[in-house]
């Protein structure tokens, strides 16, 4: 079973993650790239077609992307255009983004004036849960529904929808029980491994992801992590961290990463889609949007409150000591949010460190110092 756990866990490796998509391709059925976790995947999965996230190449420079944009932009961005430009997204049909920020529209520009995929969309994501911006978001949603079905060239059926519907829950259960296992003194995963796998079940058909990995929750129940030390206790906070070498290098430095607040981890799965089997067509996208709008929120979402309140709970849960945020470099957003962020947390007692970090694995020496420092403060 170890071997059946590895071979899931390496399709977040870089030489790996576009694997699935390729064979999909090679099918003959059309796949659709994805650059924000905003975007409803089981509208793509209900068309025939297969939604596979987009991430950036882990290489240090981005020469042929300096071109087009300043490095002192969005990394993510740099690093996936870069992508784009050595042809690595060649296969992709389509590509979909939101306006998570206004570094990512400038990308969806550039990437359609390049022209290399066939097909672009991007959704207008509105930054507060108002009940007029939660509706904005559902018009939305039925834009981009009438997109996938004219890329598909038919019809996605209610019958489909409810049936994606239920498998992506299904995925999201998975993964739930999986992170109750990181509630225990000694996890079964490390921190590092945990982001591996979610990170995998963003580039995989979702049927494949869940019948590779219901069949090893027995073994996850008995397994014990690699890691000598398993105090103590973090909780990782950050955005388009896809990298799970950047987790190794925190637990190098002599703690456990028992819970985390990543786009790429606990905010991609945390909530499901809510329907009942009558449910119209109609309300199976209302019930998509409303569920994508209310996911555990981005720091571009003027929602500061109510992320600090779910950080707080995931910390109580999880029994973490302390919270250590990663920002990616450039990222407006969480850096307009950091004082509000470290001040609220602080104030309900819990420890919180911040360090910047680039997109790619980059000055390990200098973030396992800073991090060991906060480490041992803990201890």
């Amino acid at each position: 079973m170890e071997n059946d756990l590895q071979s899931l866990l390496s399709l977040s490796r870089e030489n790996k993650r576009a694997d699935r998509a390729l064979a999909w391709k090679k099918a003959g059925q059309k796949v659709v790239g994805l650059l924000c976790s905003y975007i409803p995947e089981e509208i793509i999965h209900a068309a025939g077609m297969l939604p596979w996230r987009i991430i950036g190449t882990h290489r240090p420079g981005t020469p042929r992307a300096d071109v087009y944009r300043p490095p002192h932009t969005c990394l993510y961005c740099n690093h996936v255009l870069e992508s784009l430009l050595t042809g690595e997204y060649d296969f992709l049909d389509a590509v979909v983004a939101t306006s998570w920020d206004q570094d990512l529209i400038r990308l969806w520009d550039v990437w359609k004036y390049l022209g290399k995929t066939p097909a672009l969309h991007i959704i207008h994501l509105p930054l507060s849960n108002s009940p007029t911006h939660k509706k904005q978001f559902a018009k939305e949603v039925k834009k981009f529904f009438t997109f996938i079905e004219n890329l598909g060239g038919r019809k996605i059926t209610g019958e489909a929808l409810f049936d994606s519907i239920n498998l992506f829950n299904r995925c999201r259960g998975l993964l739930h029980r999986v992170y109750d296992l990181r509630k225990r003194e000694t996890p079964p995963l490390s921190g590092s491994e945990i982001l591996a796998l979610t990170v995998a079940s963003l580039l995989m058909p979702k049927d494949e992801f869940a019948a590779g990995l219901e069949p090893l929750l027995p073994y996850l129940e008995k397994r014990t992590n690699p890691l000598t030390d398993n105090h103590p206790r973090l909780l990782v906070s950050g955005d388009r961290l896809d990298n799970p070498e950047y987790l190794k290098v925190v637990e190098e430095t002599g703690c456990l990463v028992a819970m985390d607040d990543l786009d790429t981890g606990s905010r991609y799965f945390w909530r499901s889609t809510v329907i009942d089997g009558a449910a119209s067509l109609e309300a199976m996208l209302e019930a998509l949007a409303y569920r994508y709008h209310d996911q555990p929120a981005s720091p571009g979402m003027m929602t500061w409150a109510e992320q600090v309140e779910q950080v707080a709970e995931w910390v109580r849960d999880f029994n973490i000591q302390g919270v250590l945020e990663l920002p990616l470099m450039y990222s407006r957003s969480r850096q307009m949010r950091a004082p509000y962020f470290k001040d609220r947390l602080s104030a309900l007692g819990i420890p919180v460190a911040s360090f910047e970090r680039d997109y790619h694995l980059a000055n390990v020496g200098q973030l396992k110092t800073r991090i060991g420092a906060f480490v041992e403060m803990l201890q």
